[in-house]
């Protein structure tokens, strides 16, 4: 299983240099929990209130993190019963302090993440004590290592921006492992609480990310617009007729729409849903940075936090919501980006580019196929075809 030999590399390469690691002896084992295709999470073995804190750091939402306790809580009473499925990694030391009795691996849990050709997994690091230490993600399969890379890029590039310190993870190693596989080791987020609130504190978030590095520019002549053009282009001849053409009509409505209108181009964080976000009193912190680009449209983390969320718990995405959320994007826009005549026709443009977008993510991530039994994309590609009945003219 790749996992063995990339979980020893990791530890190896951390063993050295991270304080609160050490060699010991003990072969890893965890329970798995939301087994299934999608995206598994395996628990090491050890302490149940351990093990419920480790949680936090995978799971978000409320009803399921409740769920895993339970199921946690009754294997760790009734170990006999075997509630949850074991696996082992012969091949695999744990570290932990030496000083510590018992062998609570550095390695706490694993999250599998979905299968598909960017697949990576996430490993939790943690102290011989079973405090968080670093977050390890693992490319699983060689069009994953790309990814891998460009988050560590990023994160080397926004340590640079002072304005975001504190609220992005800090690179602690990267590098490549005996199979080809990248790796990249980073800081956890200071806290695990969650909202799906969209609070002050991620405007302000989105403000400074968004003015760190802008180019003002037409859309036409922007890189939001030729990776549109292009994405489009990659995966036009392995769609239906019918996909290709409703795509393609759209793209020319976004064109359309946005004629030779001059905003700012940003910094998109790429994938910026409450899930990969921890909130405190005083702000917020933001992982997963693999989707990051420059020159990106300057409303499609606001779009996404409001959109993807809906869409991938098989919620509607109705008119009196979309109506509210493009009314919202235009104040943001004119509060934050005061250098540009905003309108409700160029927001909803961009709101039409944003959905265009996350749909040729979707569809180059299933092999360039349009996949109607995907939640999300069953509910962009609605919003796509309905844009007559949200888009201002």
């Amino acid at each position: 299983m790749i996992l063995d030999g990339a979980l020893r590399a990791i530890f190896e390469t951390l063993a050295g240099s991270t304080s609160g690691l050490a060699s010991a002896t003990g072969a890893g084992r965890w329970h798995v929990l939301f087994g299934g295709r999608q995206r598994p999470l395996l628990m090491s073995d050890g302490e149940y209130r351990l093990q419920k804190q480790w949680l936090s750091y995978f799971i978000g939402d409320r009803l399921r993190t409740a769920y895993a306790r339970t199921l946690l809580k009754l294997h760790s009473m009734l170990p006999r019963v075997h509630l949850l499925p074991d696996v082992r990694f012969p091949g695999v030391r744990a570290a932990r302090a030496p000083e510590t009795p018992p062998p609570y691996g550095a390695l706490a849990a694993i999250q599998i993440g979905t299968p598909g050709p960017y697949q990576k997994a996430s490993a939790l690091l943690i102290t011989g004590a079973g405090e968080g230490l670093a977050l390890a993600k693992i490319a699983l399969v060689p069009g994953a290592d790309r990814m891998v890379v460009s988050e560590a890029n990023w994160l080397r590039l926004l340590e640079t921006e002072r304005g975001l310190a504190g609220e992005v993870p800090q690179l602690l190693a990267e590098g490549d492992l005996g199979n080809g596989r990248r790796f990249l080791v980073m800081t956890l987020a200071p806290m695990t609480m969650t909202t799906t609130e969209f609070t002050p504190a991620h405007e302000r978030f989105l403000r400074r990310l968004g003015r760190s590095r802008m180019e003002v520019r037409s859309f036409g002549s922007s890189s939001c617009c030729d990776s549109l053009e292009r994405e489009f282009t990659a995966i036009a001849s392995s769609l239906t007729r019918r996909e290709a053409v409703r795509l393609g009509s759209a793209l020319h409505d976004c064109r359309v729409a946005m004629s030779d209108f001059v905003c700012p181009f940003i910094v998109s964080q790429g994938d910026f849903a409450w899930w990969n976000i921890r909130v405190h009193r005083d702000g917020i912190f933001v992982f997963d940075w693999e989707y990051a680009r420059l020159g990106a449209n300057p409303l499609a983390d606001l779009f996404h936090y409001h959109l993807i969320q809906r869409a991938a718990s098989g919620r509607a995405i109705g008119q009196r919501f979309l109506a509210r959320l493009l009314r919202q994007a235009e104040s943001f826009a004119r509060r934050h980006y005061p250098e540009s005549r905003w309108q409700p026709a160029r927001v909803s443009g961009l709101a039409l580019a944003y959905v265009l977008d996350v749909l040729f993510q979707y569809c180059r991530a299933n092999g360039d196929r349009i996949d109607p039994d995907d939640l999300v994309v069953r509910g962009y590609w609605s919003l796509m075809e309905r844009r007559s009945m949200w888009m201002a003219s």
